[in-house]
């Protein structure tokens, strides 16, 4: 066997065809195993389908009636509906013409009638949006009518004296269709909308609630999904038919250039072995042309590299544009910038023209939270976002961390705000939580436009002024430079700005406000917390304009100073009862700093029959927690107690809680009005941080105590003190209730 093994060996043919066969019966296996894959997720995801229809039809269904019952409601408690139902004023001109003014019923609803209490008609009216005369048997329902092919719902629902003590004034209905009022209400991904139609008999009454469980539908068809499945069915056809041209071209191709060459070699080699016969062996050009043709392979790819280095001195040209780009966004960086606004000539007058100012808003919390990776993949997305969103031949600037600028050439302010409108809109649709950032990314937009005779670096100084108004609190985000802005708002004037400054060098300027904090079991306050307010020139500028503007120029630390001194300016003077304490505010900023926290502690020694409170805003992050934690250390040991203020406003409150010895924990007035208008999630969830801080032996303020209910909730939830309007406006100087 083993003789005849050595004697019949393998040609290279047979070895080809092998293994041709062998890759085309695995290609095989291959398309059978994705078609069968294929079908199979078609079957799943027409199950899913299936189900996500149903849901869709649950809630389209659900909300439908949710809207014709708000809108029952609002007629019912219309003046002119109680007057004309109490009066029995039949008048046909009041369902088309004052309804309509009016603008309480949408454009989906098809008919309204008005009916007394004994279920007849007031105001017949005809036509195809004519009502039924008399209510059904049972006057609180919807009645399912079939008219002209379409499935027509009335709604009719009692009407109540809203002013005599709830008493029964007659009935209303409403007449809308179906499928109209359904697609009114959103649009369906699974569910075929001019399939559904309902199981039941016509002038059926039905509950509101059982609407849902008597619809009919279809499922739409996943397009998609079956243009794959055909196309995939084609590609087998055609890779089937690839594959046996394939073979063949392969076997051809393996004859041609491989077993036909060494067979030749082969016969070469033979006819060598008989040379010594005296004939002469054939000088074939095999060899020597494969030497030529690696030699010329050689020589072509030297010069081709030559190419390339000339490309490469071509191209170095292209290093200048990188210098002029921002390597982490790739937007024009702030070289650029100035080299293009000096190119537009800054002494010049200019025509149409607008700068916009674009600012990601508490930019320094998400990096110093989430780390320098995620804030850079921030920047990166918001470079994105508002490179696609600005016109084609728009520009976009980085000009710092968390700063964007553009210039729109041959634009007015109506357009430069559609542009800033549409970038914020991007904005809340991407979803930053791809890159670990739960809260929400914003950006504040300043815009200032060219008018006639205005310099163009004066542009620039209005576009900042403009920013730094939509950074305000409860800002729209966006703000165009006015006359009325320069005006109206204390944090951009100039005299403002100057006054916040003279009142860091002159902390007598600054006048200060206490507000009580009272002790619940007792009812009493025990102690007060100062309230800074700058009083120039008869003006007085509120914590609301003063803030943005510390932050902003980074003065956060000299501020607190400020206050400090005007504190103890008021202690030394008697403003504040002994009796009681007095709590600072101190920004992240100032806790770092060994000056504030130096003043607190001696503003301590000076005066040991006071209690004081060092309240830390937990709505501004503080990036060195080791660092504030031995400060926090200095001032407990001093006698300060530490109190996190703005409790769930901010970023990292539990973080706080875990890393830094804090006395008492300050719930934001955001969570306390949680209690009272919030649904009951958001209820049990402010009631389970409230008993997780407890438990952790804090003490607990409740913030922003507006009325009785709210204290009720405070106090059941174990809250130890409480501040708000509730109890007082303020402590004047003198400490009493101002």
């Amino acid at each position: 066997m083993i003789a005849r093994l050595r004697a019949s060996p393998l040609s290279i043919s047979r070895l080809g065809a092998g293994f041709f066969g062998l890759i085309g019966t695995i290609l095989v296996l291959l398309i059978l195993y994705g078609w069968w894959q294929i079908d199979r997720a078609g079957r799943m995801l027409n199950e899913k389908e299936i189900l996500l229809a149903k849901q869709e039809a649950q809630e389209a269904t659900t909300a439908m009636v949710a809207r014709m019952q708000f809108i029952a409601q609002s007629l019912g408690r219309w003046d002119e509906t109680q007057r004309r139902l109490s009066s029995k004023e039949n008048n046909p001109a009041w369902h088309g013409h004052r309804l309509q003014q009016a603008g309480i019923l949408p454009e989906t609803v098809d008919g309204v009638g008005l009916y007394d209490r004994s279920g007849r008609i007031l105001a017949p009216a005809e036509g195809p949006q004519a009502m039924p005369d008399r209510l059904p048997v049972k006057p609180s329902g919807i009645l399912v009518k079939y008219e002209a092919g379409n499935s027509h719902l009335y709604y009719f629902f009692p009407i109540l004296d809203e002013g005599g003590g709830n008493r029964l004034l007659g009935y209303g209905g409403l007449m809308f269709d179906l499928i109209d009022e359904l697609r009114a209400d959103r649009q369906f991904r699974f569910l075929d909308l001019h399939s559904i139609h309902l199981d039941l008999p016509d002038e059926t009454v039905i509950d509101p609630s059982q609407l849902a469980q008597h619809l009919d539908f279809k499922r739409l068809p996943n397009m998609d999904f079956d243009s794959m499945r055909e196309i995939y069915g084609q590609t087998i056809v055609q890779l089937t038919a690839l594959l046996l041209l394939t073979q063949l071209a392969s076997a051809w191709l393996l004859y041609r250039f491989f077993v036909h060459p060494v067979r030749r070699l082969a016969g070469e080699i033979g006819r060598l072995s008989d040379a010594n016969n005296g004939t002469p062996c054939p000088m074939t050009p095999l060899r020597i042309s494969e030497l030529e043709g690696l030699r010329r392979a050689f020589y072509d790819y030297h010069q081709r590299l030559s190419e390339m280095n000339q490309n490469l001195e071509r191209s170095s040209q292209s290093f200048f544009d990188q210098a002029r780009r921002d390597p982490l966004t790739g937007v024009f960086n702030r070289r650029a910038y100035d080299e293009d606004w000096r190119g537009l000539n800054i002494d010049r007058e200019i025509g149409q023209c607008a700068l916009i100012l674009f600012d990601c808003d508490h930019f320094k919390a998400i990096n110093d939270t989430y780390g320098h990776q995620v804030g850079d993949q921030v920047i990166k997305a918001v470079a994105a976002i508002l490179q696609n969103t600005l016109r084609g031949e728009d520009r976009l600037y980085r000009l710092g961390g968390d700063e964007f600028a553009t210039v729109l050439a041959e634009s007015d302010a109506d357009n430069a705000e559609i542009i800033s409108a549409r970038c914020q809109e991007r904005m809340l649709v991407h979803d930053f939580r791809q890159y670990g950032v739960e809260e929400p990314v914003t950006i504040s937009i300043g815009i200032a436009h060219s008018s006639s005779g205005i310099l163009l670096g004066e542009l620039q100084k209005q576009a900042d002024i403009a920013m730094y108004a939509a950074k305000r609190p409860n800002s729209r985000k966006i703000e165009i430079y006015g006359e009325q802005l320069q005006e109206a708002s204390p944090l951009l004037a100039n005299k403002s700005i100057s006054a916040i400054y003279q009142t860091i060098q002159d902390p007598f300027l600054m006048e200060m406000r206490y507000q009580p904090v009272v002790q619940l079991d007792s009812r009493e306050p025990a102690y007060v917390e100062a309230l800074s307010r700058i009083k120039i020139n008869g003006e007085i500028i509120l914590p609301a304009d003063i803030f943005p503007v510390v932050q902003a120029r980074r003065i956060d630390a000299e501020f607190d100073q400020a206050v400090i001194q005007a504190v103890q300016r008021d202690l030394e003077f008697g403003r504040v009862p002994m009796h009681l304490g007095i709590s600072i505010n101190v920004s992240a900023v100032g806790l770092l700093s060994n000056k504030v926290t130096d003043m607190l502690v001696l503003l301590k020694q000076v005066y040991p029959e006071y209690k004081f409170v060092v309240e830390i805003t937990e709505t501004a992050l503080i990036e060195q927690i080791d660092e504030a934690t031995k400060q926090i250390h200095k001032l407990r040991e001093a006698g300060c107690l530490i109190a996190l203020d703005d409790f769930g406003s901010g970023y990292s409150s539990l973080r706080y809680l875990a890393s830094m010895p804090v006395d008492l924990v300050k719930f934001d007035i955001s969570m306390m009005r949680l209690l009272e208008h919030g649904d009951d999630r958001q209820k049990q969830v402010v009631r389970e941080v409230a008993h997780l801080v407890r438990s952790a032996g804090y003490k607990m303020v409740a913030e922003g105590i507006e009325s009785q209910s709210m204290l009720d909730q405070a106090m059941s939830l174990g809250f130890d003190y409480a501040q708000g309007f509730y109890f007082a406006s303020e402590l004047d100087k003198a400490g009493r209730p101002a």
